[in-house]
Order: structure tokens, then C-alpha cells, then sequence
């Protein structure tokens, strides 16, 4: 977690550009500089941050080159640039920013509080090619503007600021293993809500054969049985969208991939009952192994399977 609060213009300069990227900062007028940076970085592929200077600044970045930007304004305004798309953003209107054409915020006003979103280019990119089956061999041409008039993208705004706030509550040591799922989901989320060049492609329903998807979902499934089911992430693997994963499971199987994993892990915790050593082990112990932790529903839902209660199973072995 990078925290800092500095007047001196050279530091603000540094660690803005130790959080995000390399660029020219200078001042609009002459004012004094009050600089609140408060950022957290998930590995090497993302970082989260919230960014004020407490006066009016220019920031020049050039080519970013290594990755894209996103920066939401919580207050006050910023006259963007990047490439030939020039943009007013507000609270009303985030601002994106990509490798390619050179960047630059022409004005950020004095009382201009941003949330600030990076992502490294190669994950980016590497995640539409994930989504959409193919190769993606040039940077991704976002529209500029980033309308948080939507409601989807408005939400994925708030999603920025949460993880920032969820970030800075984890111990660093273990902080982008714990926030892996929720990463995934800002980062394929973003893509399915921003503007560009494959979103009609990203949204359209590509033809896939059923039984092969469902395949390798259940097959994904089975394989992390241990650990809490992640619908983004599966779909992503499966090369398709949550909605498509969740109407094929529905029509072939009648039930929601959540509901197959449950029920997978029922048979998976019937069968550790029936083969253990009830001197040696409790219900609570091979209901946990399942990711059954709530052991009055696990027993509900065991003798609505099973007829018979977890107890009675463990006892009989």
C-alpha cells in the first residue's frame, strides 16, 4: 500500500509515476501543491488508486506504452487528451487511456479527486483473448470516454473503489491472492461495459457445441471442488460469457452451476462419510472439506438427498 502526502513537486511526481505511469507534472498556477496519494498494487497487473493535487496541474505522459488507464473523478474536472479523442470528464463522464496515442490531461483542477485504474497491457489483452476464443494482436482502441451515465458502467466505477477499499484492508504478504476473484471480475467486467473495437464481438452469442462446453465446465468444476465456485473466472476459462455458461447448464442439466457444484459436493461428502472412521473424524470436518460451512443447511440438504442425516451416515460406517 503506497500512502503518501507531499507539497514538494519532484516527490508527487515520483510516486505518481512509481503508481501508474511515467509523465511530466507541472503546475497550471502559483499555487502550492498538496499532493494525497493513497494506492494499492495486486501483483504487477493492476493497481488501484485515489489521487488529488489540492491545485491545478498538467500532467504530460506521452506512449503509456505497457498498459491502459482508466481514471474516474470523484470531484472537480480534468480536460483530457489521448491521441486525436479530446474529453471534459466529471463525475458524470471517467476518462480511458491506451498504449498507443499519446495521453496527456491538459488541466486537473485544484479540487479534482480521482480514482485511478491501471492495468498492465498484456493481461488486459491477454483476458479479450480469453473471452472471445482468438488471438488479440494490437492494443485494444478504447473510446476516450467512459459515460457513467450507464448503469453498468457506474457500477463498475463503484467496483474500483471498493477494491481500492477492500486493498488497503488486506495484509500485503497475501493481498493478490485473496482479491484474485474480485480482480477478475473488475477486469472482464470493464471489458463486457467500455466502448471499443471487439465489444460487438464480446457481446455477441459465438456459437459453441453445448455438450463440449459443458465439458470442460463440469470438468472445472470437479477438478477445484475444494474451492469456492467463481462464475466469471469459469466462463472466462470456457471461452464464453456468464450468461451463456448459465442458460447451457440450465438447458442440459435443469440446474445453475452453483447448484451442480453443490450437488457434485454432497455426492464428494456422502462418500468421505461413508468411508470414515467416526472415532477419528465429525461431520463438521468432511462438511468443510466440501465447502459446506453453514452445517445446519449441509444437514437439510444432505437428508433431502440422501434420507438419512450426516450423523446417521458417519454412525453407520
Amino acid at each position: 500500500m503506497l500512502v503518501v502526502s507531499t507539497s514538494d513537486l519532484d516527490h508527487a511526481r515520483s510516486v505518481g509515476a512509481q503508481a501508474f505511469f511515467r509523465h511530466r507534472l507541472s503546475m497550471t498556477e502559483t499555487r502550492a501543491i498538496r499532493m494525497r496519494l493513497r494506492a494499492c498494487a495486486f501483483g504487477s497487473d493492476i493497481t488501484v488508486g485515489r489521487i488529488g493535487y489540492g491545485a491545478p496541474v498538467r500532467l504530460d505522459c506521452g506512449r503509456l506504452e505497457t498498459g491502459y488507464q482508466i481514471n474516474i473523478p470523484l470531484s472537480g474536472r480534468i480536460r483530457s487528451r489521448c491521441g486525436d479523442q479530446r474529453l471534459a470528464a466529471s463525475p458524470k463522464v471517467a476518462a480511458v487511456y491506451t498504449p498507443d496515442p499519446p495521453s496527456a490531461i491538459e488541466l486537473w483542477s485544484a479540487d479534482c479527486v480521482q480514482i485511478g485504474v491501471r492495468f498492465s497491457r498484456a493481461m488486459l489483452e491477454r483476458t479479450l483473448a480469453e473471452l472471445l476464443n482468438h488471438p488479440v494482436r494490437r492494443a485494444i482502441a478504447f473510446d476516450h470516454a467512459f459515460d457513467l451515465a450507464d448503469g453498468c458502467r457506474r457500477s463498475w466505477a463503484a467496483l474500483a473503489r471498493s477494491v481500492l477499499d477492500l486493498g488497503a484492508a488486506l495484509p500485503a504478504p497475501g493481498r493478490a491472492r485473496l482479491m484474485e476473484p474480485v480482480i477478475r471480475t473488475i477486469v472482464t467486467s470493464f471489458l463486457h461495459a467500455a466502448r471499443h473495437e471487439y465489444r460487438e464481438e464480446l457481446d455477441a452469442e459465438r456459437p459453441v457445441l453445448a455438450s463440449g462446453l459443458l465439458r470442460r465446465a463440469t470438468r472445472e468444476i470437479e477438478e477445484h471442488l475444494d474451492e469456492p465456485l467463481d462464475l466469471a473466472a469459469l466462463a472466462v476459462s470456457c471461452g464464453v460469457s456468464v450468461r451463456t455458461l448459465q442458460d447451457q447448464f440450465a438447458r442440459q442439466l435443469g440446474v445453475t452451476p452453483t447448484a451442480y457444484r453443490r450437488q457434485l459436493a454432497l455426492q464428494h461428502a456422502h462418500r468421505d462419510l461413508v468411508r470414515a472412521d467416526p472415532a477419528h473424524t465429525t461431520v463438521a470436518e468432511i462438511a468443510c472439506r466440501w465447502g459446506f460451512y453453514h452445517l445446519g443447511r449441509f444437514a437439510r440438504e444432505y437428508r433431502d438427498r440422501f434420507g438419512v442425516t450426516p450423523v446417521d451416515t458417519l454412525r453407520a460406517s
